[in-house]
């Protein structure tokens, strides 16, 4: 039970956290105009790591992502393809949204959002590696070996 409000506390974070983009437009009017290619790289790339992620975790496991960290007990251990090299390509692609999303809104309060979203995402997939260690008993090994969010 307490499992269940841990995972509902972490999705309504996950998500306000995205829901939080729009409103840091009016936080400031002063426009770091200089980041917006960077912005429009970062979400090319975020965009290529998701895809990248999302086939090999198919590959895989015919079961569809979702934004749980609870180990789906059905789901085989994923360590192939963009996995071979990160843990965590996926909370990867979201933060390298989140910064570019903050990049192409260009103010202090969008990146401010970017960098919660960042640390948010770090400590998510600490919660989440624990119970990857209960589930998958090859997970410490695969954890020495690969990056945690980039190889």
């Amino acid at each position: 039970m307490e499992d269940a409000k841990e995972e509902r506390i972490i999705m309504v974070i996950q998500w306000g956290l995205w829901c939080l983009f729009p409103l840091s437009v009016f936080v400031e009017q002063v426009r770091y105009t200089f980041l917006k290619p960077l912005g429009y790289l970062l979400l090319i790339f975020a965009f290529i790591l998701f895809i990248m992620a999302n086939k090999a975790h198919g590959s895989t496991n015919k079961l569809k992502l979702n934004a749980s960290p609870m180990p789906n007990s059905s789901a085989k251990l994923v360590t192939s393809g963009i996995y071979a090299y990160i843990r965590h390509p996926i909370y990867s692609s979201f933060i390298q949204m989140s910064f570019g999303i903050a990049f192409l809104i260009g103010t202090s309060g969008s990146i401010a959002v970017a960098i919660i979203s960042l640390i948010f995402y770090y400590f998510k997939s600490i919660y989440e590696e624990k119970l990857l260690i209960q589930n998958y008993p090859d997970y410490n090994p695969y954890k020495e070996r690969t990056g945690r969010f980039i190889p």
